[in-house]
């Protein structure tokens, strides 16, 4: 069981993560993170480490589904680690293969697990469902 403490503001960093995100306010979304923040998402080979090479991934699937937005559900935190139940919904614009023909839905469940680090989301983890 993981005794640290639980973070104080953890739906208010959510909400910060998700906001950025469905804005694209890319510079804003990329303060949320460390400049070493490992991401991935084991379910499409995803991995990228660093600030700058996760935030060009969420700014190309930016051009790729431009309407995106993700929507919060559930958060559970614990100590340095916060799970987050997330809805995802937009619309494809054709540019990427795996996704849909242009003008169709994309949708996704996600839960996403983010290890904090000195206030700051060092890893972010993206489980599809």
């Amino acid at each position: 069981m993981n005794t640290n403490p639980v973070h104080p503001d953890a739906g208010k960093l959510v909400q910060e993560w998700a906001d950025a995100y469905n804005a694209q306010d890319f510079a804003r979304f990329g303060a949320l993170f460390t400049e070493d923040v490992a991401y991935t998402v084991s379910a499409y080979g995803f991995a990228f480490t660093g600030r700058d090479a996760f935030v060009s991934h969420v700014q190309e699937y930016a051009a790729a589904v431009p309407d995106r937005t993700l929507a919060p559900r559930r958060i559970i935190a614990d100590g340095d680690l916060i799970a987050v139940e997330t809805d995802f919904a937009g619309t494809s614009s054709g540019t990427v293969p795996a996704l849909p023909p242009a003008g169709q839905p994309v949708t996704a469940a996600f839960c996403t697990i983010l290890r904090l680090r000195d206030g700051k989301i060092a890893s972010q983890d993206d489980y599809v469902g």
